[in-house]
Order: structure tokens, then sequence, then C-alpha cells
């Protein structure tokens, strides 16, 4: 097959999740011998073709300096290179995330493709949403779910049962494929040393995330347990303000590590750190929660749609009321003080991972879905 993926950014001039399970799955897609494209943005100092473990990348449109900070009109020229080139190919799947999604519709009718839309996260119409602008969100969303498209492809059933609740997709126009976890990497990511009572957060300074929670629970779990650190990867709009909580709560154990370069230290910040915890009450999916546990680490969440599709609760990991910073600063403290119990539940998060959450499943399951798609496509024909 000739798989064509839109998306405004990609691996490694920037490391987003979506970026992420494009590019595990693109470079598993050529090594069963299909053909891989991305188009997306250009990006001051980068080739306009790169070819990374045989996937074409192809930087088109408006250059870019600082992703992700882009202008509409950048937006718009995107759009148009995109259309531009669609026209000058042939593709037998186009795929597209976030903006790029606006293109799928042309794709459809124009050059006649199976065109599949793939949304991560839905938006609440308030703050806790995957865009900056709450009411910018919605519109959008709005918009691109009334837009025809041969599929829509989410990455959990939070997201899927969202869809269906707030802008009424039905539902057998909508197909949930997991994301996954890179076993072998992960498992070649070595550590000399483990950071005793340490709590990992990975991912984005965004409201939704509410790093403000885990920072309130710190000051109660520091109460019990004086010498718990914890460490924050990650940056975004929240960050100073974060830090600013931080010093008013006068917590000295707390350090923001910042973006890391390599995926890699991430990794092996994870397995250094004692368990992982996500106070985020909008997750697609959650996807550090797979590789927290595919590091045999316990997570700790709250309790919404899309953590559920990764833990189950006491089982791979601990689920908490959202918002609720008491009973998340409570869970970490009873895992911190029983050694065992966290050594169970990272056993059972990794063998959990090993039986649902791999790229190579997750591969598998997208090459049945874009052959069916590409089937009914010579039957319509």
């Amino acid at each position: 097959m000739r798989i064509c993926y839109l998306s405004d950014f990609f691996i490694p001039h920037y490391q987003g999740g979506g970026e992420r399970r494009y590019y595990e799955i693109a470079k598993r897609l050529v090594k069963k011998g299909h053909s891989v494209d991305i188009l997306c943005m250009k990006i001051k100092g980068c080739q306009d073709k790169e070819k990374i473990d045989g996937i074409n990348i192809n930087h088109i449109g408006p250059t870019i300096e600082h992703p992700p900070q882009r202008k509409l009109s950048d937006f718009i020229k995107f759009l148009h290179s995109q259309k531009h080139w669609l026209k000058q190919k042939e593709y037998d799947i186009i795929e597209a995330q976030g903006v790029s999604i606006l293109t799928l519709p042309f794709a459809k009718f124009f050059l006649k493709k199976p065109t599949i839309a793939l949304i991560h996260d839905v938006s609440s119409g308030e703050k806790d949403q995957w865009f900056a602008f709450s009411s910018i969100a919605r519109f959008y969303e709005q918009i691109i779910t009334k837009l025809p498209f041969t599929k829509i492809l989410t990455v959990g059933n939070g997201t899927k049962n969202q869809l269906i609740k707030q802008y009424h997709v039905k539902e057998d126009s909508i197909k949930v494929i997991n994301n996954g976890v890179d076993l072998k990497l992960i498992d070649s990511v070595k550590v000399t040393r483990q950071e005793k009572n340490t709590i990992i957060y990975t991912g984005r300074l965004v409201p939704h995330k509410h790093i403000d929670d885990l920072l309130r629970a710190m000051k109660e779990i520091n109460k019990k347990l004086p010498s718990t650190k914890l460490k924050i990867i990650g940056t975004g709009p929240q960050e100073n303000e974060l830090k600013k909580l931080s010093k008013e709560l006068k917590l000295r154990n707390v350090k923001f590590l910042g973006t890391l370069k390599k995926y890699t230290d991430v990794i092996k910040e994870i397995k250094k750190s004692t368990l992982l915890a996500l106070p985020s009450t909008r997750e697609g999916f959650g996807i550090v929660l797979a590789e927290a546990n595919a590091c045999s680490k316990p997570v700790i969440a709250y309790d919404i749609e899309g953590v559920r599709d990764v833990v189950q609760s006491d089982k791979n990991g601990v689920l908490v009321e959202p918002n609720n910073f008491q009973e998340l600063a409570k869970a970490i403290i009873q895992l911190l003080a029983n050694e065992k119990l966290c050594e169970q539940i990272g056993f059972e998060g990794r063998k959990r991972v090993e039986e649902k959450f791999t790229w190579e499943k997750t591969t598998e399951k997208i090459e049945e879905f874009y052959q069916s798609m590409t089937y009914k496509q010579l039957l319509i024909h």
C-alpha cells in the first residue's frame, strides 16, 4: 500500500504524542513492505526532504521558526501545499491529524481516496481540553466532526464515547486502535541506580493535566514522607505558574526538568523513579501510563475514560477521584510505604503492556484496517 500521513510536525523535530504514533506505526509498515510518506510543515534549519527508518518525510508549506508556534496564515498555506502535493501523487490511504484533517474532504471527493481523520482527544468546551483556547477547540471540533471522511480513527474508547455523546458521530463510523510502546527500545535503556520515594510526571504543562493538584498533593505527602521527591518532565504555558506555586507551597523536593532531548532520556528517568503520576482530566489514551508500566513501574492517575483503557485500578495502577489532590496524595503515600505492592503492581503493568499495548500489535491492527478500506474502495470501482 501507498500511505500518506498529514501532520503539522514530525519526529525528531517535534516530540508530540501524535507524531510519535505516526513514527512508530510508519516505520513498522515500511518493514512490512508498504510505502509511507509524511507531509509536515517546514522547520527552520531542516532539509525539505528526509528519510528516517524508511519513512519519506516531506517538509512543505511555510517555514516555522519555533514549533509549535504558528500563525493563521501558516495553517492556510500549509493546507494549500498539501492539496497541491496530493494532486501530484497517487496514494491508497490518506490519514491526517490536527489541522490537516481539513484537507481530507478534498482528498475524498476530488481524488476519490479513502480518508481517515485521526482524533486523539475531544474538548470539554472548558479548560480541560487539548487546545490553548477552549472556544476555538470546540468550534474546530464541531467543524471537523461534520466533515465527510471515510472513517474516524481514535486511540481510545473515551474519545470514541465523547465523539458520540457531544457531536452525535455515528458509532459505526469510528474505529478505535490504541497506542503502543516500544518494548525493545525501553528494555535497552539501562539505569544503574533507583531513586527511592521518587514520583515522576511527564507531559505537557497545561491546565487539563492538573500538575497543580500534584504539587498540592506533594505538600501532603512530604508531611508523612519528607524525603519524597517529584520530577516534572515537560514544558508548556503553565510552566512559570507551576514553578511559582511550588515556591508558594514551600516544596523543596520538586525539580522541573524541562523537555528532554531524547526519548530514551525520558524512559531513563521513569526507570529511576518509584512511580508515575498522571492527574489529568482529559486523555485520549494516556500513553505515558503504558510506558511506565512497560518499565515495570506502578502508575497513579485520575479515574477518567481515556485512562481506563490502560489502567485497571488496583491491578496495574491506582485510579482516584478526579480533581481530588487529597485522595491523590493518600494513594501515593500508600504505594511509597509498601515496596512489595509497588513491585506487584509494576509486574502486572508490564504483563498488561506485553499482552495489549505494543506498537507491533497496533501496527497489525492498522494494516488490517487499511487493507479493509482499500478492498472496499476496489469494490466501489
